[in-house]
Formats: C-alpha cells, sequence, structure tokens
C-alpha cells in the first residue's frame, strides 16, 4: 500500500505529531531489540519536530542517531546537518544518545566512502525510524534530479549504505547520503513536509518520472511503512 499524506492546520502540529510518530518507533524498539537507530535529515523543516523529540520520553541511552545525508562542510558550519542536529536534538535528555556523523576528515565524499559506509551499513540495517524531508525539486535525502549517478545511488540492487554525491546547482555540491536500498531498510519513517508546493508535488508523483521527482524512490520502496505529514 503507498503513503498517506495526512494533512494537520499547522506546522507545530505535524511537527509534534512526527515527534510523537518517531518516539512510539524508538519505545517499540528498545522495548523488542534492546536498542533503537534514529536516522535524521537535515534542512529548516525539522527543527521544530526535533525541539519536540528531545524533550520526549525516549530511553536515549539505547538510541543511536545518524543522519540521512549530509554537506561536506566542517560540523561547526551554518549548513551542516551535524551541526544542526546536535543543536536540536542532541540536548536535553536526547544528549545520551549515541551520535554516528557523515561528515570525516576525508578531502571529498568520494574518499570517505569506504569508511562512513562501515559505520552506517550496520545502523540502516537495524534502523527503527527515518525523518525524511523534501525540496521543491522533488528531491529527498540527496537523491537530486540530474545528479550523475542518482540511479546507482538509489538502485534497490546498491550494496552499499551511503554514496558520494553531488547536487546539482546547490551551494554545497559535494555530499554524502544514505542510498536507497539502505533507506528502504527502515522499519518506518515519516516524510515532513511544508506548503502548497510540496503537497501538490506529493499528490502528483503517481505520475511522474522517479528519476525527475527522486522522492518516488522513497514513497514505493518504503510504502505504508511511511507517513507523509504536511502542513501549509
Amino acid at each position: 500500500m503507498p503513503p498517506r499524506l495526512s494533512a494537520f492546520s499547522n506546522r507545530r502540529e505535524a511537527s509534534e505529531a512526527a515527534a510523537r510518530l518517531a518516539a512510539d518507533a524508538l519505545h517499540v524498539a528498545i522495548a523488542e531489540r534492546g536498542a533503537a537507530v534514529l536516522m535524521v535529515s537535515g534542512g529548516s523543516s525539522p527543527v521544530t519536530m526535533f525541539e519536540h523529540l528531545c524533550g520526549l520520553p525516549v530511553d536515549w541511552q539505547h538510541v543511536t542517531t545518524g543522519l540521512v545525508d549530509e554537506r561536506w562542510v566542517d560540523s561547526d558550519h551554518p549548513q551542516s546537518n551535524e551541526r544542526l542536529v546536535r543543536t536540536h536534538l542532541l540536548h536535553h535528555a536526547a544528549a545520551e544518545a549515541n551520535f554516528v556523523p557523515m561528515k570525516t576528515a576525508h578531502a571529498s565524499a568520494a574518499d570517505a566512502v569506504s569508511d562512513r559506509n562501515a559505520a552506517y551499513a550496520p545502523l540502516c540495517g537495524a534502523m527503527s525510524f527515518v525523518l525524511l524531508g523534501m525540496g521543491e525539486d522533488g528531491h529527498t535525502a540527496s537523491w537530486f534530479p540530474g545528479a550523475h549517478n542518482l540511479e546507482d545511488v538509489v538502485s534497490a540492487a546498491q550494496p552499499n549504505a551511503v554514496a558520494a554525491v553531488e547536487a546539482p546547482g546547490a551551494a554545497v555540491a559535494q555530499r554524502m547520503t544514505l542510498t536507497g536500498s539502505a533507506v528502504a531498510r527502515a522499519r518506518q519513517g515519516v516524510l515532513l513536509i511544508f506548503g502548497e508546493t510540496k503537497r501538490h508535488i506529493i499528490l502528483s508523483s503517481d505520475a511522474a518520472d522517479p528519476v525527475d521527482c527522486p522522492v518516488r524512490f522513497a514513497l514505493d520502496s518504503l510504502g505504508n511503512r511511511l507517513s507523509i505529514y504536511w502542513a501549509p
């Protein structure tokens, strides 16, 4: 079954509902397996969700958090997703969570693939919850329309958990991202989106070519394990 879009009256309501959904998934994973893995996206959309989630009663010492994607910038750079997560999620009780970065000291994302795949592959095999976002070009993670290696990155047969990519036209083009096969392993997830443009993209995505609207790869692979939360 395809994901279902749930509409909320405002962004705070959507963000807090997404936080509760994530917390519930983490509770279940910890109860069943003794540990949970949370993968999160960056950008501005998840900030309110993070600030609510970090205050929920989760046994954070049994949670490992990683990134869906990362710009290849230092961790103190304003566009660093690691910086965003450390600032807005990994404080209060959530400071007890283990965090696995994507950015390394390697000169390029391509140079770091082997190292980060070794770190991320075991986590992706046990991924309890994934938070995805979407750009107005239909990208999610760092799966961008026009990227030269997009089809390889999102292939169901891709053996690696992470890949180096170049984001066409982005201010920081060099990135690392979870692959399509890694995201598809998530037990549950949410796509948190805001604004009429993004709602239209989702509602019309069935007719879109996934190469032109890469969020389709996540929608198709996760199916009803993915909830779509939208607000104006």
